[in-house]
């Protein structure tokens, strides 16, 4: 046995090779289209409310109706983006981010190479709930949406709603598809029953991908999304 293949990787090394592999099989689509259209479709069904959107395009904007927020977006490609968000009568904007991939940062100087260790399996599902805790969850940088004065009508914390403060918007996401995904898990406030079954999903899913070295999520799958073609 060569000393490369002895040597036990790193729980750091560990999660890198998962961050990455995660991204390349669920938020890369080529081409995307399908990914934002299974996005709009699946959306407000998370936040419990009625489906209104049929297609979501690389640049659009859609409503959160019970914060009154207008999210905009325009997706140049898988590493340059904007996003803003607005208040949805008045386009008063409360916060926008950009993305630009010419310029570095702590993460894009992060190579990961190979893949996940096979006799390490046993420590899998903890490594893929640590990543999906930075990159969907709850990512390290973040900005509370009360910090920046939005309000709106409380949930009925009695059946199980979520306060505002819940809502973690992500600063350092470089991936325009995990940070509209990110949005979908964060803007879900109607149940803390409905984020549970969300993060229990996911963390299901991407273990069960990597263990059997699949090279591809769909993102019928990725939406657990069951309607027809349109």
């Amino acid at each position: 046995m060569t000393e490369s293949k002895r040597r036990v990787v790193t729980e750091t090394e560990r999660r890198a090779i998962v961050w990455d592999t995660i991204e390349r099989l669920a938020f890369r689509p080529n081409p995307p289209a399908s990914w934002l259209g299974i996005y709009a479709k699946t959306l407000r069904r998370l936040w419990g409310e009625e489906a209104i959107w049929n297609r979501l395009g690389l640049d659009h904007e859609f409503i959160v109706t019970f914060l009154n927020l207008k999210c905009s977006y325009f997706i140049e490609s898988e590493s340059k983006y904007n996003i803003s968000f607005a208040h949805d009568s008045s386009d008063c904007l409360y916060w926008r981010n950009h993305v630009d991939p010419e310029f570095l940062s702590k993460a894009s100087l992060h190579n990961t190479v190979g893949k996940y260790p096979s006799q390490q399996m046993n420590e899998l599902r903890r490594d893929v709930e640590s990543v999906l805790n930075g990159m969907l969850f709850h990512p390290r940088c973040h900005t509370h949406l009360e910090d920046l004065g939005i309000k709106h009508v409380q949930l009925d914390q009695e059946k199980g709603g979520l306060k505002l403060h819940e809502v973690r918007i992500g600063g350092g996401i470089e991936n325009p598809y995990v940070f509209l995904f990110h949005l979908r898990y964060q803007f879900c406030l109607v149940h803390t029953d409905a984020r549970r079954d969300e993060r229990l999903y996911l963390v299901d899913l991407f273990e069960n991908a990597i263990r059997n070295k699949d090279s591809t999520v769909t993102a019928r799958d990725l939406f657990s999304f069951q309607g027809g073609n349109n």
